[in-house]
């Protein structure tokens, strides 16, 4: 074993008291410098993954909003859950050409974090109350998690072990789906036609984020790279033809949220709603239940922290 080495020591020329070289500050300030410039941390695959579907479910569950204000669809029940099921199925129809097994795992991360908005403590200002218009955390969880398993539930049949879903909303969730496809449908086929011939225009735009640039850049690359996010919102208006044109903003607006301003017509994600999901997931493996922790289904496809 080789022999360890004390730190050269020297007399102060001015008081004759011993003294440190100067090593041990040089290796202090390398070590500070290196976490000054370091490189982001990049973002793994289930990170990237979380992030990117629950961005796109952010969009697409204005897209709802949208598709509701345009053309003055009756709603019963809250808007807030029409949206997320008109969200979900855009979303769904729009993956059809991944992989089943990605489809399942995007689709599940939408899911996953809503659960981890449900089980993550709160302030007061923070909680969604029972009288708000927004469902419960808790509640958009279940929703997400049966549309997605009423997809095909003989499939599926891993998937109410693994999210909880208890048996007496399972049985049903089939139902749910074909509901929520049906009237996709009905507004595709029904009310595109009254617009059709005005063919209107949307505008993307990306605003300088004023969050940090090294843990925004790989986070806006996801949606931006190969231009993502507009091939997706070209599909949804070459689906429906809204009736006049439309903007979606990529803007720092200093919360973690997203709207549909229907006065304006212009839709609004923020950079700080990226970042937020960064942080959802990287404590995902953290919070999963103890019956989420069994992860079973295909080995594939476990999401998370399985």
């Amino acid at each position: 074993m080789p022999a360890l080495h004390a730190p050269t020591v020297a007399a102060s020329p001015l008081s004759g008291h011993p003294r440190m070289h100067c090593s041990c500050w040089a290796l202090l300030l390398l070590l500070c410098t290196r976490l000054l410039f370091a490189e982001p941390t990049p973002l793994t695959p289930n990170v990237a993954r979380f992030v990117l579907a629950n961005a796109e479910f952010s969009v697409m569950h204005e897209m709802g909003h949208m598709l509701i204000a345009e053309y003055d669809l009756p709603v019963l029940g809250r808007e807030e859950d029409a949206a997320d099921q008109l969200g979900f199925i855009l979303l769904f129809h729009l993956y059809a050409k991944l992989p089943r097994d990605e489809v399942d795992a995007r689709l599940l991360d939408i899911a996953d974090y809503w659960r981890l908005e449900w089980q993550t403590p709160k302030p007061p200002p923070d909680q969604v109350l029972a009288w708000d218009s927004h469902p419960l955390d808790e509640q958009r969880y279940y929703n997400i998690a049966c549309l997605l398993y009423g997809s095909d539930m003989a499939r599926l049949d891993w998937l109410p072990p693994l999210t909880g879903l208890p048996y007496e909303r399972a049985v049903y969730c089939d139902q749910e789906f074909r509901q929520a496809n049906k009237a996709f449908e009905w507004i595709r086929h029904t009310r595109r036609t009254s617009s059709i011939q005005h063919h209107a225009a949307w505008h993307l735009t990306w605003d300088t984020p004023s969050i940090n640039p090294d843990e925004a850049g790989p986070l806006i690359a996801l949606l931006r790279d190969g231009d993502h996010l507009q091939l997706m919102i070209n599909e949804v208006f070459r689906l429906f033809h809204p009736p006049r044109p439309l903007n979606l903003r990529l803007v720092s607006c200093g919360a973690p949220d997203a709207w549909y301003n229907s006065n304006s017509g212009e839709m609004a994600l923020c950079y700080e709603r990226l970042e937020h999901f960064r942080e959802m997931a990287e404590n995902l493996p953290r919070l999963r239940t103890p019956v989420t922790r069994q992860c079973p289904g295909p080995a594939g496809l476990r999401p998370g922290g399985c």
